[in-house]
């Protein structure tokens, strides 16, 4: 995992993780609106590496989830990888 901006305030981070840009809302405790109960909340994973400007957002998404899965296109078995990594963050320091 490469973390391009980690934790702000509101528990967002950005990151690279196998191959695929990230963005998600990880909170310090698990959920029930979290991902399999856990604690992110919130998380868009791209097709790719990175974002282009030019292009809308979710066009470039393979996966996105707000506190309840609005569309999973990865391949099977992706989505717990990242998951897990993201998971593993340490709680914010906010």
């Amino acid at each position: 995992m490469k973390i391009i901006e980690l934790h702000d305030e509101y528990g967002w981070v950005i990151a690279i993780i196998r191959n695929r840009w990230v963005q998600a809302r990880v909170y310090d405790k698990p959920s029930m609106f979290g991902i399999n109960n856990g604690r992110v909340s919130k998380c868009s994973i791209s097709k790719t590496n990175s974002l282009d400007p030019t292009k809308p957002f979710f066009e470039q998404m393979d996966f996105n989830y707000d506190r309840g899965l609005d569309f999973d296109t990865l391949p099977e078995g992706l989505l717990q990888k990242i998951v897990a990594e993201l998971e593993n963050l340490p709680p914010s320091t906010s």
